[in-house]
């Protein structure tokens, strides 16, 4: 039976480089799924609920020229006082009436007022990849780019987009 278990074992990395290969040749296209865009003009906080009515890890904003990624974890930024940023245990301190403070504070603002207070660093690149990225393309421009999800574009038109959950699961087969 030694040999059995050699060709059980061949067959298996055979199985698993077909997998490896497949997952190297999917392209973006096949892996956007539709999700919202808002538009820089839009509330911050009707945003927000978009993104966790579609469960993103961040917002996908379309300035008509490009694509932006906002994490919602940056929105966090935006929505904290700075010292309890700075200082994160000053945050047990509060209750129920004064974490309603954070919400309120993003009341008012736009989608515009969380990408102007986050900044954007020149020297990333777009977060946005073509229908024809491949998957390794696509995980260096989420690296590169410090963004949870991409947007998939094809000749300036919106698809969807892939989030580092789905890229991860490709990947892992």
């Amino acid at each position: 039976m030694p040999g059995h278990a050699r060709g059980h074992e061949r067959t298996t990395r055979q199985t698993d480089a077909s997998s490896t290969l497949q997952t190297v040749l999917m392209r973006a296209r096949q892996l956007a799924q539709i999700a919202p865009v808002v538009s820089p003009d839009d509330g911050a906080v009707d945003a927000l609920r978009v993104l966790t009515t579609a469960g993103l890890p961040g917002l996908v904003v379309n300035d008509g020229e490009s694509f932006i990624v906002v994490p919602a974890s940056q929105v966090l930024r935006v929505a904290l006082p700075r010292y309890i940023i700075e200082n994160p245990s000053l945050g047990r301190v509060w209750d129920e009436a004064s974490a309603d403070e954070i919400a309120s504070h993003l009341q008012g603002k736009r989608v515009a007022d969380l990408v102007l207070a986050l900044g954007r660093d020149e020297d990333l690149p777009e977060p946005a990849v073509d229908g024809d990225a491949t998957v390794v393309e696509i995980a260096a421009v989420m690296a590169a780019a410090h963004v949870p999800l991409v947007a998939v574009v094809e000749d300036g038109r919106y698809v969807g987009v892939i989030t580092v959950n789905r890229l991860v699961g490709c990947l892992l087969g």
